[in-house]
């Protein structure tokens, strides 16, 4: 294979947020294919923005890097946007690793087999070759060794061109991580005639002692970074240690503006997505997440809105001004304000509370653990994933949990009813029904779908966030039943009013 897998002409990377500050300058850069090269380098010279910009991870939440000059993978120039063709072509093992905790660790690899167009009948001997033939049943049972097995072979399912591993032996003990380095290096030479490049960036030199090529030192006081011989490394690490003496970080006075601006756009964006991908790629997960919806909140939305339904009735009756009479009014119009307004209220209060909460929660976890990131880099748009079965979801299961609200408050009314006046069932449902229009419903409907899409969408988009703790996670979880609400109330506020004003 001739050119190089990575090529930089007059690079240069900085990063933009609450300080500006350049990472490298003017670099020029050759990695030929076929190498395996060690990234090394002091803590914050760069090594995960340059990770990032390689593989084509982008944060929207946060500002994008000014990149400089040409940078080339694979051939192709990546430092204005990553394009669809690269990826799979290129992997990363990430340091998190980002299995996806509700497959198997032989669903997690055949997943991207699916996604690089292959049979996952290859997954058994994938992960023999990355020294797990027989993993267990569960993600969670794995140990950290076996962790970065099973991330190993799921970045070997596409075959890439260019394979980078992020810390792969952190968290291990010396003996462990030998072994993930001898791994990676028989990997490597298993795919050398096909041309693959292998990246490793680690502190660990240790063990990748004799296992490299080369070695790309990233040079912090100097701005560049170095293509080195193995017997250089160690001098040439010591050279280059030092803080940089040019463009140190300077304070950005606009960076609480910029925050906003980024959020604002990441929010709309999350809801064109959710619009132009309404169509859902995957039916199935569609239907089962909605399904799931319904079910998990149905008891709670029933048990709340029958006792809202049947005290309201109570109170109506026993607080009846004129002791009884005009009873059917008083029927009635209780259940125009249980129909018409206070039960689908209600009802998306109480979904709200219980999926937005939920739904969050998964998906700030899975950024959390980079499982996101690993469908980029597998392929997968993550909102084929996550956010159109989550529109889907709560936009098929409110309408029908509000529906099973309206029928549980209409019984609870009745029992309140028979409780306080002794009605004939007959002349209840007669004057029950009179207070209810078809419009009703209609406009129940809107609020309905409204406010699933918005619970939705806020939930989607607090989620994708960065999230570096789990506090970020909580954090994001009660922001999402706080807005959600709040979004639900005003859906309905306004619907009410165009509908009875």
């Amino acid at each position: 294979m001739t050119g190089a897998a990575i090529e930089l002409r007059g690079f240069g990377l900085a990063h933009a947020g609450q300080t500006s500050r350049a990472l490298f300058a003017d670099v020029d850069l050759d990695v030929v294919h076929g190498s395996l090269i060690l990234v090394v380098g002091p803590s914050g010279s760069g090594k995960s923005s340059l990770l990032k910009l390689l593989c084509g991870l982008r944060e929207e939440h946060e500002p994008a890097p000014r990149v400089r000059g040409s940078v080339k993978v694979l051939g192709t120039n990546v430092a204005h946007g990553f394009p669809n063709a690269l990826r799979g072509r290129v992997q990363a093992v990430l340091q998190e690793e980002g299995l996806f905790d509700e497959l198997s660790p032989r669903g997690n690899v055949e997943f991207a087999l699916r996604a690089a167009g292959r049979s996952p009948r290859l997954a058994p001997a994938l992960l023999a070759q990355a020294g797990l033939p027989d993993p267990p049943a569960d993600v969670a049972d794995l140990s950290g060794g076996m962790r970065k097995r099973v991330a190993v072979a799921r970045a070997l399912a596409g075959d890439p061109g260019l394979l980078i591993f992020d810390e792969p032996t952190a968290g291990l003990d010396p003996a462990a991580a030998t072994q993930i380095a001898a791994l990676l290096r028989a990997s490597h030479d298993e795919a050398k005639d096909r041309g693959r490049t292998t990246l490793v960036i680690t502190h660990d030199l240790a063990a990748f002692e004799g296992l490299f090529d080369r070695a790309l030192v990233l040079d912090r006081a100097g701005q560049g970074l170095l293509l080195v011989e193995p017997d250089e490394m160690a001098r040439t690490l010591a050279r280059t240690r030092g803080e940089p003496s040019i463009d140190a970080p300077q304070p950005d006075p606009w960076a609480g503006a910029r925050r906003f601006l980024l959020a604002t756009h990441a929010l709309v964006q999350v809801i064109l997505r959710a619009i132009l991908n309404a169509p859902p790629r995957y039916p199935g997960l569609a239907l089962r997440t909605a399904a799931n919806f319904a079910m998990e909140s149905a008891l709670f939305v029933a048990v709340g809105c029958a006792t809202v339904g049947g005290l309201a009735t109570f109170f109506a009756l026993r607080n009846n001004p004129l002791e009884g009479a005009f009873l059917g009014a008083v029927v009635s119009g209780s259940a125009k304000v249980l129909t018409a307004v206070l039960i689908p209220l209600l009802a998306g209060f109480f979904f709200t509370a219980r999926i937005a909460a939920g739904a969050t929660a998964r998906l700030a976890t899975m950024k959390r653990t980079r499982q996101v990131d690993a469908l980029v880099l597998l392929g997968e748009r993550p909102a084929d994933h996550l956010l159109t079965p989550l529109v889907w979801g709560t936009t098929l299961a409110l309408p029908l949990v509000t529906a099973a609200g309206i029928l549980v408050a209409t019984a609870a009314s009745w029992l309140a009813t028979r409780a306080v006046t002794g009605m004939p069932t007959m002349a209840w449902a007669e004057a029950f029904r009179s207070g209810i229009a078809p419009g009703d419903l209609r406009y129940g409907l809107v609020k309905a779908l409204l406010s699933g899409f918005l619970v939705a969408v806020l939930s989607d988009h607090l989620a994708m966030a960065p999230k570096r703790s789990g506090l970020d996670v909580g954090n994001a979880v009660n922001r999402s039943i706080v807005l959600g609400i709040s979004a639900t109330l005003v859906v309905h506020a306004l619907v009410t009013l165009v509908q009875f004003g």
